[in-house]
Formats: structure tokens, sequence, C-alpha cells
């Protein structure tokens, strides 16, 4: 059987969700079927490259510039089907971000038009995107990212410390959305005597801030880089996610799969991963976060992990069937050129 050929078009190999959202296109499941490569492309760029490829799928943000870059694509590969992954944008990053907000949405709709088929990568984000008129949702996808991160399945269950001390564990790029500053100030607030650890990993541009900040309070612990997601979680306690905004959050996931309790905050796909396996916190606010960590000893956290453990036992293998149905669809019709412009919506995950 002849595979299907994927390129995947990317402008940032930073360390985040979008370039560890990759490796499910990797998995032994989906290779059987597809061969995926990844072609970069400059951030400037306008004129799209020429690429053997039945699909090709973009996953960097739209603006203005890259509407050029997405004609061009559709007008240099006429016969490969244009999928386009929406990583970043939510409806929290438009309202911090966005004063021109109908310039913005109209600039989307152009940009999701030129292409065949939209995925979203949470029900939070496809629901705003639906909302706002950008994309109809005959052409819009739900499919969770996956990191495919190894070993976390054997990550011991959560048992509660007998002195009642919880070690609360975040990590991720250190920038402002993933709010780590309101994080460390709300672990301050409720003070080095009471019983919690704040334990960060990661690096980034708000390093030397973050540090500053928690200055030389005994129970906030910064590991840097996190190489062993399984041994960074099977140290904590409880896994924290208070962004400012967030389309999915992987990381919440990952926490999910080692049975791990997560507290997340209100926006993007965040909310949607809790069901019986976390809380959702006002994380805007050192006091209102304060407040939320404070409660956490009261509540189940083994029971938790376990549910959280549970509703994600197998979802690498349900992302891998949600993209190989989806690709199969989109792909030009056997002896036409014609493509499945209007494929049906699909909510797959």
């Amino acid at each position: 059987m002849t595979r299907l050929q994927i390129v995947h078009l990317l402008d940032d190999f930073a360390l985040g969700g979008v370039t560890k959202g990759l490796d499910v296109y990797n998995d032994p499941g989906f290779t059987d079927v597809a061969e995926s490569r990844t072609v970069a492309i400059k951030s400037d760029a306008v004129i799209a490259p020429r690429v053997d490829a039945d699909i090709i799928v973009t996953h960097f943000p739209p603006n203005w510039r890259r509407i050029l870059f997405l004609l061009s694509l559709k007008a240099r590969n006429p016969h490969a089907s244009l999928l386009h992954v929406e990583h970043s944008y939510s409806a929290e990053w438009e309202n911090l971000h966005v004063p021109h907000k109908a310039r913005f949405r109209f600039m989307l709709k152009m940009a999701f038009s030129i292409v065949d088929h939209v995925v979203a990568v949470s029900h939070g984000v496809g629901e705003w995107m639906s909302r706002i008129g950008a994309v109809q949702g005959d052409r819009l996808t739900i499919i969770y990212p996956y990191s495919g991160k190894k070993g976390l399945d054997r990550v011991p269950d959560m048992k509660r410390p007998d002195d009642g001390r919880l070690i609360i564990g975040a990590y991720g790029r250190f920038h402002e959305c993933k709010n780590f500053d309101t994080l460390i100030k709300a672990v301050r607030l409720l003070g080095e005597d009471a019983p919690v650890d704040l334990v960060l990993g990661g690096f980034g541009p708000e390093q030397d801030k973050l540090v500053e900040l928690a200055g030389m309070a005994r129970n906030i612990r910064f590991t840097g880089r996190v190489d062993d997601v399984a041994a960074f979680l099977a140290g904590i306690h409880v896994f924290a996610v208070p962004s400012r905004y967030e389309a999915y959050g992987q990381v919440a996931n990952e926490a999910r799969e080692a049975g791990r309790a997560i507290l997340v905050s209100p926006v993007g796909g965040l909310p949607e991963q809790v069901g019986r396996g976390g809380v959702v916190a006002d994380c805007s606010t050192p006091e209102s976060l304060a407040d939320a960590i404070a409660a956490l000893h009261h509540l189940p956290l083994e029971q938790m992990g376990q549910e959280g453990r549970k509703a994600t036992h197998g979802c690498g293998q349900e992302r891998v069937a949600q993209w190989i149905k989806l690709f199969r669809l989109l792909v030009p019709r056997a002896g036409s050129s014609a493509l499945i412009r209007r494929s049906p919506g699909l909510s797959t995950a």
C-alpha cells in the first residue's frame, strides 16, 4: 500500500507545544500509513515552496503576511490538500493582545478560507473560532495534541505525604503566558511555614524575573530544563498550569497520564481536560491562586490522580487514529485531481 505523503511547515522550532506535538506523526501506527517530514520556512516568507505531498500541514499562526504565503502555497501546490492546525490563538490571547478585534477576525477568516480544512487543538479554541466566524463548522475538526512522552504510565500513583506537605510542580517555557510569576507570588503569599513547596522546571525569557520573585524562599526551587518528564512528575503531588492563555496545554495531559491531579486556570483547552482529575481555579491574582493552593489539602488528590490517569489511558493511539481518519478524508480522490474541499466536520477529540 502506498503511504500518504505529509509535509509539515513550521517556522519556529523552539521548545514548546507545537514542536512536541509533531511527535505524534512518528508513532508506528501513523507511519504505517503515512510518511511525514517537516520543512522549515522563514517567518517572513511570502513565496511558498513546492513540495511533493498529498497533504501540506501549516503549524504557524496566521497573520496578514501569511495570507500571501498561503495563497502562494495553494498556487504552487495545486494537487495537495492544505490543512492548518491552530496551536496559538484563543479567546484569551485575543483579549490580551488584539485591540482591534474586527480586523484580526477578518484576517483569520481570510487565512482559513484559503486552506481546505482547519484543526483546532481544543474545543475551547474551536468554539471560539466558530463563534467569531473565522471558520465554518463543516471545515473544522478538534484533535487534541499529544507529545508522546515515554514512561508516564509507569510513574507510581501519588501518595499524600505523612506530614501533609504538598509539592506543587510546574514546567514549561518561562514566558509571560505561563503566569509562573503569579504562581510564585501565590506560594510566597502562603509563607514558608505553609505546608507547600513549589518546584519549577524550564527556562526562557522570564527566568531572571522569576528567580528574583522567588528570592530566598526556602520552599521554591528551580530545576532547569526538564528532560525526564516522568521523573519530574514522580517527584510532585499536584501539577499546576496557571496560564494566562493556553490553546490546549499538553503539560496538563502529561501530568494526568502520570497520575497527578492538576490545578488549571479557566482558559483555552485547560478546563476541558480536568474532569474528575483536578480543579479549575482563578489564577489571575496571587491571592486567588493562593486560596486555590491552600484548598488542595482538603481534596482527594490520590483519587483525582487516578481519575486523570484513567481518562488519558490510550490517548496517544486515539490521536493517531483521529489524524489518520482526517488525512484520508483530505487526500485527493483516487483517479481524480478533485480535492475534498468541504469534508465533513469532525469532532474527534
